[in-house]
C-alpha cells in the first residue's frame, strides 16, 4: 500500500488574487486567458504544461479526481491533500475563496472520493494559521469530525511555528495522535525570500521542547548539505515522532546523482530510515511531472542514467513509500 504524503488539491481560487495576477493564473481575467490559449496553440500535445493548465481552471473536485487517476496509474493507494490559508499572506493576503468553503469542498470531494472506490483514497489536512479568529475552535471541529486525518503548518504566510496561539491545537495533536505537516523548506509560496526564514526548523525545536511525542512531518527536508536539513535530522534523532518527507526539490532533476545518494544516505542511517516519507508535492510541479513519472525516478531512472546511477532496494523503496507513510499517518 503506497502512500503520498504530500500533496494538493486546493483550487486556484484558494490562492491570494495578487499572486494569482504575478504568475498568470487568474482564470479570470482576458489578458491571462488569452496567455493561457497562446501557450495552449504552441505546446506539444497533451504536454505536462498543457496539463497544469487544465488544473488551473478546475474546481477542487475535479482536480482530486485528475489526481487520483494519476494516483491509480502510479500504483498509489493514499494520498493526504494538505490545505493551504493564504488569507493571512502578509504580502498577498485577501481575495481568495473563503476558507470555510475551502473546507466544505474539501470535505464533500474527499467523502465522495472515498465512497466512489468504496475504501480510503485520501486523507486530508486542514490547514492553521495562528491569526485567524476561532483557529482553534475550526481546527478541532474538522478533526473531530472526522474527514480530516491531520494538520497543515504553513509558517512562510507569515507567521514561524513558535506562536504561543498555536500551542492549544500541539496540545490538542498529542492528546489525539494527529499527525501534522509544516512546510520546512528554505522557498515556496509565496516567492518572498524574507519569509522563507520563517520556515526554519529552529523553531520546531522550540515547540518541540514542550510537546517532544508530537508527530510531526518537517516537509521538503530543503537541500542537500543545507543547515536545514543537518538540524532537521538532529530534530528527528532526539524526538520519537519527527519525520521529514522527500516532496518536490529541483535538486531532483538538475543535481539527481548528489539528490538521490543523499535519500539512499537517508535510508541507511539509523533512526533517519524510519522517519522518511514518499510524496511529491502534487500538482506544485505538475509541468515537470506527474505521479507516475515522479515515482519512477525512485523505481528506474535514478539508477538507469548514467549521470545519476544510484539504486534502492525493495526494501528501500518499501520503507519510504509505504512502512513510515503508514507509521506516521497511525495507519
Amino acid at each position: 500500500m503506497k502512500i503520498n504524503c504530500h500533496c494538493h488539491i486546493f483550487s486556484p481560487d484558494c490562492v491570494p488574487l495578487e499572486f494569482r495576477k504575478r504568475f498568470f493564473l487568474d482564470v479570470k481575467n482576458p489578458i491571462d486567458r488569452l496567455f493561457h490559449r497562446l501557450l495552449r496553440r504552441i505546446l506539444p500535445e497533451d504536454s505536462k504544461l498543457e496539463n497544469l493548465l487544465d488544473i488551473i481552471d478546475m474546481p477542487i473536485s475535479e482536480i482530486a479526481q485528475k489526481l487520483v487517476d494519476e494516483m491509480d496509474e502510479a500504483g498509489i493507494d493514499i494520498c493526504t491533500p494538505l490545505m493551504m490559508d493564504m488569507e493571512y499572506c502578509e504580502k498577498f493576503g485577501g481575495a481568495t475563496k473563503s476558507f470555510n468553503d475551502q473546507i466544505i469542498e474539501t470535505m464533500a470531494t474527499v467523502e465522495a472520493i472515498n465512497k466512489k472506490y468504496n475504501r480510503i483514497r485520501m486523507l486530508p489536512f486542514i490547514a492553521v494559521d495562528p491569526r485567524r479568529e476561532g483557529m482553534v475552535t475550526i481546527v478541532k471541529d474538522a478533526l473531530r469530525g472526522g474527514a480530516f486525518k491531520g494538520v497543515k503548518i504553513y509558517p512562510v504566510m507569515g507567521f514561524t511555528p513558535d506562536d504561543r496561539r498555536l500551542y492549544p491545537i500541539y496540545q490538542y495533536c498529542v492528546d489525539n495522535n494527529i499527525p501534522i505537516t509544516a512546510h520546512c523548506e528554505n522557498g515556496g509560496i509565496p516567492g518572498l525570500k524574507d519569509y522563507y526564514r520563517l520556515a526554519n526548523p529552529k523553531y520546531w525545536a522550540v515547540v518541540l521542547q514542550e510537546f517532544p511525542e508530537l508527530t510531526l512531518n518537517l516537509a521538503h527536508n530543503d537541500r542537500t548539505g543545507s543547515p536545514w536539513q543537518t538540524k532537521i535530522a538532529q530534530l528527528i534523532k532526539a524526538c520519537p515522532n519527527v519525520y521529514t518527507d522527500i516532496s518536490y526539490d529541483i535538486e531532483m532533476w538538475f543535481m539527481p546523482r548528489r539528490y538521490f545518494k543523499d535519500i539512499k544516505r537517508m535510508l541507511g542511517t539509523a533512526k533517519i530510515q524510519d522517519r522518511l516519507l514518499y510524496g511529491t508535492d502534487w500538482y506544485m510541479g505538475r509541468c515537470l511531472w506527474t505521479e507516475s513519472s515522479y515515482l519512477k525516478w525512485f523505481l528506474e531512472y535514478s539508477k538507469k542514467i548514467f549521470w545519476c546511477r544510484v539504486e534502492f532496494t525493495d526494501q528501500e523503496i518499501k520503507r519510504l513509500t509505504e512502512d513510515n507513510p503508514k507509521r506516521f499517518l497511525g495507519l
